[in-house]
C-alpha cells in the first residue's frame, strides 16, 4: 500500500476511534490478561521508585505516582515468578499506598484516596515498552532501544538521550537541531548534502556517525543523501558514542543514532501546538492517540505537522509537511503487532555552497544576510516510509521481535551558486556553477531477534541472538546547467539572489543506475552474571557486505562517452564485543568495554597484481566509566575515559605502480597501515536536580591524531578539543509556579581547516603568488539560549524561546577558500502555544 494512503487510513482510524470512544471506556480497567502474565523477578531491596520503574519496564505498562509519595520509602526484594498485581502488592506492602488500574495503566496512590495521583509523574512507560520519554516531564531516561533494549546504567558505553521534554523545552524541530544539543557531537553544514544550510554530517570523538537506527533496528548505513527527518513523529533521540559494530555493522567508530518513534498511548490523548518566530517561521502540529476499542487492545496514533520558514540569509526558504500514522494491536495475550507509515514532504529554495574566502584564507567580512545563490533554485524531496513490528512473548520470559522497514526517497534539485575564492579588493573571483540532480532511493531492512534468561552454574543470565539484513538501492542523474550570467552579477559585495537569470540550458553529464549496498549479519550477546555485583557482557557479529555502482558518462551531445561498474564484496567479517559492569551499590555502576566496527575497502588491492582485497578498516573503542542513577532514577550521571584506534586504512604502496585491475573499479596496489587515534573524556548529567529543576549538562574533551600522515597531524580539526553544552529549566515556587524559566549555552574551543592556498603577489596586485600553507580558524565561542514558559491552565502552555541571545557572530562550519563557510544563526525568537487534552 502506498505510504500516503496507509498513513491517511491510520490517521482517520485514530481520529475516529479516539473521538468516538466514551470516557468510561478510556477509564476501563487494565487488561486482566496482561496483569495475570507471569514474569520471573530478581529485584533487590531498593528505593520504592526504582522498583516501580523496574516493574513498569518488565510488564510494559504505565505506572504513575506523585514522587512525594514514594520519597524515602524502600521496597523489599522481589524474587521468583509473579504477576504484576502480586509484585505491586509485595512492593507496596506496609507503605500505606495502593495500586489502582486506570485504563491499561496503573496509578499508585494513598490507600483509600478517591483522587488520582497528581503532581510530578515518576513513571510513564508506554503500553508497549519502557523506552518512551513522553509525559515524564524529565530530562532523564533509564532505558533505550539501542542494543535491542537495555538499561543505560547497565550498558558499558556512553549513551545520551534527548527526551521529548527537552525537545519541547528547547523548541527543537529537526534531528540536526537535536544533535547540536547532544553531548560530544559536532554538526557540520553545507556541501552536497547540506542543501539549504541544513545539517550535513554528525561527528563524535573525531569520527563521523554513519549509522542510523529506528526503534533499535538499523535502517541506514550507506546513503549519501542528507538524513534530517521531521522530529514530530519521534518520542526521543538516543546517541551512543564510540564503535557500535555489534548491531550497526559497517561504518565509522563515531557512534550511532537511534530514533524512537511515538507510539499509541493507553489513554486518549490530544496534543496540539502552533508557533511563530523570526524569519517568517510558522509551524503547527496535531497529535492524536489512544485506544480504538473498548478493551484497549487496538490503539492508534497520528501526527500531522507543517512548517514554513525563511533562512536568515536572503533568498532561501523551506516548507515541510508530515503525516505519520501508527496502529498497535494486541492480537493475543502474548502477541503484539504494529503497523505504521509516514509521508514527509520538503519544498525549498536552498543555498548549497556556503560563503567563500579570500584566496589566502582571509575572512571577507560578508554580512550574515549574504547568500550567493540564484533565487529560482529549488530542492524538493519526498520521503515515504512503511514499517511493521511483531512482538511475541515466548515461554520462560523469552521474547521474539521482528521488525521490517521500507523507505523511499525521491528528490529533484535545480541549483545555481557562486563558488571560488574572492579578491577582497574587488569582490570578484567566484564563478557560477549550475547543478541539477534527480535522485531516487529505496531502503529495505529486516531485523529478527530473540532474547531471554537462562540458568547456568546456579546463576541467571541473559542471552540475545538475532539476524539482520539491509539493502539500499539508489539511482540518480546529474546535469550541468549552463549559466549566461553578466559578470557584474558575480560581485559578492553587491549581490541579490533575485537578480539571477535562469540557466539557459541543461544537459545530462552522469547517471548512476541502481547503485547501492547490501549488508547482512548474525549477531549475539550474552550477559553473564558472575556475581551479584559483576556482569560480563560478551558478543559478536558475523557479517557480509557488497557494494555495486554502475555508472554512465555522457558527452556534450547527450551520447554515451563511457560507462563502467564498481563492484566489490566480502564475507566472514567478525566483529567482537566485550564489557564488564560492576554495581557499586544501588545507585552507581563502574564499567569497562572494548567494542569494534569495520568499514569495507575490498575495492583496494594489495600488491603484486592481480592483487588481493585489503582487510576492512577497523575501528576499536576502549572505554572506562562510571554511571549513576540517583534520586530514584530521576537523575542520571556518567563519566567516561575513552580511546579509539582506527587502523588498517589503505595508503598507496610505493613498491608498485597504481593499476586498474579488471573492469569492476578495483585498483592496486595499497598497504593497510593507516592509524588514527582519538582519546579523551566524556561527562554528562541529566534529569531532576531538585523539585522543579531539570538540567542537562555535557562536557567532552577530545584529542585526535593521524599517526601515519605527518602533513596532517590532527585527524579532525573541526572537532573542538573542548565542547560543553548546557540547558536547564526551573519552575518557580509558590504563587509563581505557573512560570518556568530556562537557559543554556553551547561553548566550544577553536576549530580550523588547513591546506595550501595562493598567496598575495605585490608585483601583480593579485592573489597569484606561490602556494603557501593556510589555516582557516574559528576561535572558540559561546552561544547562549533562553526560554520562559507560562502554564495558562491545566490544558494550555505558552513559551518563548530566544536563541543566540547575545547575537554572537561566528562560523558554525569552517570551509575552504572557494566556499563551505557557514555562519551560525543570528538572534532569533519563537513563540509557541501548546495544548494537551
Amino acid at each position: 500500500m502506498h505510504a500516503m494512503a496507509l498513513a491517511s487510513a491510520v490517521a482517520c482510524l485514530a481520529w475516529a476511534g479516539v473521538a468516538a470512544l466514551p470516557e468510561a471506556h478510556a477509564q476501563a480497567g487494565a487488561s486482566e490478561a496482561g496483569m495475570a502474565t507471569s514474569h520471573t523477578l530478581n529485584l533487590p531491596a531498593q528505593p520504592l521508585g526504582q522498583t516501580l520503574n523496574a516493574l513498569a519496564r518488565t510488564w510494559g505498562v504505565a505506572v504513575s505516582v506523585d514522587a512525594t509519595l514514594v520519597e524515602g520509602r524502600t521496597a523489599p526484594a522481589l524474587q521468583g515468578a509473579s504477576t504484576l498485581n502480586e509484585a505491586l502488592r509485595k512492593a507496596l506492602a506496609g507503605s500505606g499506598l495502593e495500586a489502582i488500574p486506570v485504563g491499561s495503566a496503573v496509578t499508585v496512590r494513598r490507600q483509600g484516596s478517591s483522587a488520582r495521583a497528581l503532581g510530578e509523574v515518576l513513571v510513564t512507560a508506554q503500553v508497549h515498552q519502557g523506552e518512551a520519554t513522553e509525559g515524564s516531564g524529565s530530562y532523564a531516561a533509564s532505558r533505550v532501544s539501542l542494543g535491542k533494549g537495555q538499561d543505560i546504567r547497565e550498558t558499558p558505553q556512553s549513551i545520551s538521550v534527548v527526551t521529548r521534554q527537552r525537545i519541547e523545552d528547547q523548541a527543537l524541530v529537526t534531528v540536526g537541531e537535536v544533535m547540536q544539543q547532544t553531548t560530544g557531537v559536532t554538526v557540520t553544514y553545507g556541501g552536497a548534502g547540506g542543501l539549504g544550510g541544513s545539517a550535513t554530517s554528525f561527528l563524535s570523538r573525531g569520527f563521523e556517525i554513519t549509522n542510523v537506527q529506528i526503534d533499535g533496528a538499523s535502517v541506514d548505513a550507506f546513503s549519501q543523501q542528507l538524513f534530517d527527518p521531521n522530529l514530530a513523529m519521534y518520542d526521543s533521540v538516543q546517541v551512543v558514542r564510540g564503535a557500535n559494530g555489534l548491531f550497526s555493522g559497517t561504518g565509522e567508530p563515531g557512534g550511532a543514532i537511534n530514533l524512537v518513534r511515538k507510539r499509541p498511548t493507553a489513554q486518549k490523548q490530544i496534543l496540539g501546538s502552533a508557533a511563530v518566530g523570526s524569519w517568517n517561521r510558522k509551524q503547527v502540529e496535531l497529535d492524536v492517540a489512544g485506544p480504538l476499542n473498548a478493551e484497549g487492545t487496538l490503539r492508534g496514533r497520528t501526527v500531522l505537522a507543517h512548517g514554513d520558514k525563511d533562512f536568515f540569509y536572503r533568498g532561501a526558504d523551506s516548507s515541510n509537511s508530515l503525516l505519520y500514522g501508527i496502529l498497535e494491536a494486541d492480537v493475543t495475550n502474548s502477541t503484539r503487532v504494529t503497523l505504521g507509515a509516514s509521508y514527509d514532504k520538503l519544498q525549498s529554495t536552498p543555498w548549497r555552497e556556503g560563503l567563500p574566502r579570500a584566496p589566502n584564507g582571509d575572512d571577507l567580512g560578508l554580512s550574515r544576510r549574504t547568500a550567493l545563490m540564484a533565487g529560482w533554485s529549488h530542492y524538493d524531496k519526498s520521503a515515504k516510509e512503511l514499517f511493521a513490528q511483531v512482538d511475541q512473548q515466548l515461554g520462560g520470559d523469552w521474547k521474539l521481535k521482528a521488525q521490517v522497514n521500507y523507505q523511499k526517497v525521491d528528490s529533484d534539485a535545480r541549483l545555481a551558486n557562486l563558488s571560488g575564492a574572492v579578491d577582497p579588493a574587488t569582490g570578484l573571483g567566484a564563478a557560477w556553477t549550475g547543478f541539477s540532480n534527480d535522485f531516487r532511493s529505496e531502503k529495505k531492512s529486516l531485523d529478527v531477534n530473540a532474547g531471554g534468561p537462562f540458568s547456568l552454574f546456579g546463576r541467571r543470565h541473559q542471552l540475545l541472538v538475532g539476524a539482520d539484513w539491509t539493502k539500499v538501492r539508489d539511482d540518480q542523474d546529474t546535469f550541468y546547467s549552463e549559466m549566461d550570467t553578466p559578470a557584474w552579477l558575480t560581485n559578492v559585495y553587491d549581490f541579490d539572489p533575485g537578480r539571477i537569470p535562469p540557466a539557459v540550458s541543461e544537459r545530462k553529464t552522469r547517471s548512476y543506475p541502481g547503485y547501492g549496498a547490501t549488508q547482512k549479519g548474525l549477531y549475539g550477546r550474552v550477559n553473564l552474571s558472575l556475581t551479584d555485583q559483576l556482569t560480563a557482557i560478551v558478543g559478536g557479529r558475523y557479517a557480509s557486505y557488497s557494494y555495486d555502482t554502475p555508472y554512465i558518462n555522457y558527452d556534450a551531445t547527450g551520447g554515451i562517452r563511457s560507462s563502467g561498474r564498481e563492484y566489490y564484496s566480502e564475507s566472514g567479517i567478525f566483529t567482537p564485543y566485550a564489557g564488564l559492569v560492576y554495581d557499586l551499590g544501588t545507585q552507581w555502576t563502574a564499567y569497562g568495554s572494548v567494542t569494534e566496527i569495520y568499514k569495507s575497502q575490498a575495492n583496494k588491492l594489495s600488491g603484486p597484481t592481480p592483487g588481493k582485497a585489503l582487510d576492512p578498516v577497523k575501528g576499536r573503542s576502549f572505554e572506562l566509566g562510571v554511571k549513576g542513577e540517583l534520586a530514584e532514577g530521576r537523575l542520571n550521571t556518567a563519566v567516561a575515559l575513552y580511546r579509539i584506534e582506527r587502523t588498517g586504512e589503505a595508503v598507496r604502496d610505493p613498491s608498485y605502480p597504481e593499476t586498474d585491475v579488471g573492469n569492476l573499479g578495483l585498483t592496486c596496489c595499497y598497504i593497510a597501515q593507516g592509524k588514527i587515534v582519538s582519546q579523551g573524556v566524556d561527562m554528562e548529567i541529566s534529569g531532576q536536580m531538585a523539585r522543579g529543576w531539570q538540567m542537562f549538562a555535557g562536557y567532552t574533551y577530545n584529542h585526535n591524531r593521524n599517526k601515519t600522515d605527518p602533513a596532517q597531524l590532527v585527524y579532525s580539526s573541526v572537532t573542538p578539543k573542548h565542547l560543553f553544552k548546557l540547558w536547564s529549566t526551573y519552575q518557580l515556587p509558590g504563587e509563581l509556579s505557573p512560570w518556568t524559566l530556562g537557559g543554556g549555552v553551547t561553548l566550544q574551543s577553536t576549530t580550523y581547516v588547513s591546506g595550501t592556498a595562493r598567496s598575495y603577489n605585490p608585483a601583480s596586485g593579485k592573489f597569484d603568488g606561490a602556494n603557501v600553507p593556510f589555516k582557516f580558524t574559528q576561535a572558540g565561542y559561546a552561544v547562549w539560549n533562553a526560554s520562559v514558559q507560562y502554564r495558562i491552565n491545566r490544558n494550555w502552555t505558552a513559551s518563548l524561546n530566544l536563541n543566540n541571545v547575545f547575537d554572537k557572530t561566528y562560523y558554525k562550519t569552517v570551509g575552504a577558500a572557494n566556499g563551505g563557510n557557514w555562519y551560525g544563526e543570528p538572534r532569533s525568537a519563537l513563540l509557541t502555544l501548546r495544548g494537551a487534552f
